[in-house]
């Protein structure tokens, strides 16, 4: 579980308007309940015939073009209303310098001295944990809190021989491609089992989604994003040695990514595969499909993402379990599930206390002396996020493959089961946004419900307000 600066909410900026183009092309397609009288059939949008020709790319299929078109709209107008509340935040309410000089003393995340102008462009980028993956690039690990954030990504700006103002808009735009190609094979997962209008709704879901601000960020989530769904999607085709390889490189983007494992081998046991004959279902607990040396290419490959990044820890400080133990550096113990019932209290606690203070509070060790209502606010929107997780982890294992629920299921385990102290759910939006299988249920009961366009408003102002309080250090995703 990567480690976590203070994030506390305050604020509120003006949210970036949503593009009634953009959201009327994601409609849902003829999707309503079975008992639910015919609807006339929507308007079909006139075809745009500029970018009709820009993606008409020769010997690209239409579901990859449609793949790669939805992709990149759905990133860039995503983009550009992180970039646009951010900018605005730090324009309205300054750089809150005090924040800054704690949580990045030597200027990292401001790195072109005497120009503001400079700064300000890339600072939605730049923030929190950007500062340490930044340093870690740089300087390597040592045997205090670093080694609580995988490698992959430090060892990428490590690549960059240059100035840290290069270093950071590289990281960025490195960051930027590997959402790109994330959402792109995402569109591809999806259609395989969904269709084109699914696919198209989940991946503009997962971009703007609010703690999909880090997309574009120097965080890891969309490099482990690009590599997890890139193992699924390999499996999912029955393409063992490369689903192996991406987990590897998954498990050393994120600690997560050792839980690849419990999806591989379930679609490797029971399917779907496209390498194989569809057999009649199983019964009970007993696979579809008897093992074969091929699975060795997950079983191997995954883990020894893992093992690698402790080797090399072993090395560099001596003790090779530092990635495990610098977490409580950052607050964090091993409570099994021990988030949920953190997080309802914390949540039912700050709702007393808003509506009747004085009830009492519990001051988080990051609060950084953040005004107590603004802490009290945050611990109800991530109490918030952790219930709609929970309902769209019973929608996965309701309307996915039993691989798909698994994976929500474990994946959102793993948080709740490290809590930090004294505000038990932080950055718990980031951790479910990697957790692709509950935007995949999302979207189909969106469709189902006729609730796209709503999803994308709500998204879209949540996603503005805190890009503005990302870029003024005020929370962390």
């Amino acid at each position: 579980m990567n480690a976590r600066t203070g994030d506390t909410p305050p604020s509120v900026v003006t949210p970036g308007a949503l593009d009634s183009r953009l959201v009327h092309h994601l409609a849902p397609v003829g999707c309503q309940p079975a008992s639910a009288a015919p609807a006339a059939a929507p308007e079909m949008p006139q075809p745009d015939v500029e970018t009709a020709e820009l993606w008409a790319i020769p010997r690209l299929s239409e579901a990859r073009r449609a793949a790669l078109r939805d992709a990149w709209s759905a990133f860039w107008s995503s983009r550009a209303v992180v970039w646009g509340a951010a900018i605005v935040a730090i324009l309205v309410f300054g750089w809150a310098g005090d924040a800054a000089v704690r949580l990045d003393p030597y200027g990292i995340t401001r790195p072109f001295h005497d120009n503001d102008f400079a700064n300000l462009l890339v600072a939605p980028g730049a923030r929190f944990d950007s500062a340490w993956y930044m340093t870690i690039g740089h300087e390597g690990y040592d045997l205090g809190s670093r080694p609580a954030f995988f490698p992959l990504l430090p060892a990428v700006l490590s690549l960059v021989n240059g100035t840290l103002g290069l270093s950071l808009v590289l990281g960025i735009l490195f960051s930027s491609a590997c959402a790109l190609g994330a959402l792109y094979l995402l569109h591809r997962l999806v259609a395989l089992d969904f269709g084109l209008a699914h696919a198209r709704t989940t991946v503009w879901l997962v971009a703007w989604f609010p703690g999909a601000l880090v997309l574009s960020a120097i965080y890891s989530e969309s490099l482990f994003l690009l590599f997890s769904i890139g193992s699924l999607y390999s499996a999912r085709l029955g393409r063992w040695p490369l689903a192996g390889l991406l987990g590897g490189l998954a498990a050393t983007s994120r600690s997560g990514g050792l839980l690849l494992l419990v999806p591989l081998v379930v679609i490797y046991l029971w399917g779907p595969r496209a390498d194989r004959r569809e057999l009649s279902p199983s019964i009970g607990l007993r696979p579809r499909y008897r093992p074969q040396p091929d699975l060795l290419w997950v079983l191997i490959g995954v883990p020894a993402g893992l093992l690698v990044y402790i080797a090399y820890l072993g090395i560099a400080t001596g003790d090779p379990l530092s990635a495990f133990s610098a977490q409580a550096a950052w607050h964090r113990t091993f409570v099994p599930l021990g988030g949920l019932a953190g997080g309802l209290w914390s949540g039912v606690r700050s709702v007393g206390e808003l509506l009747l203070p004085g009830v009492g509070r519990s001051v988080a060790p990051d609060s950084h002396s953040i005004p107590g209502e603004w802490l009290d606010v945050r611990e109800v929107v991530l109490c918030g996020f952790m219930l709609a997780g929970i309902w769209l982890t019973y929608e996965s294992a309701r309307r996915l493959t039993p691989a798909y629920a698994a994976y929500a299921a474990s994946g959102l385990a793993l948080p709740l089961s490290v809590p930090a102290h004294g505000s038990a759910l932080m950055s718990l939006p980031r951790f479910e946004l990697v957790l692709f299988p509950l935007w995949i249920a999302l979207a189909l009961w969106a469709h189902e419900h006729r609730r796209i366009r709503q999803l994308l408003w709500v998204f879209g102002l949540l996603l503005a307000v805190c890009s503005g309080l990302f870029a003024v250090w005020v929370m962390a995703p």
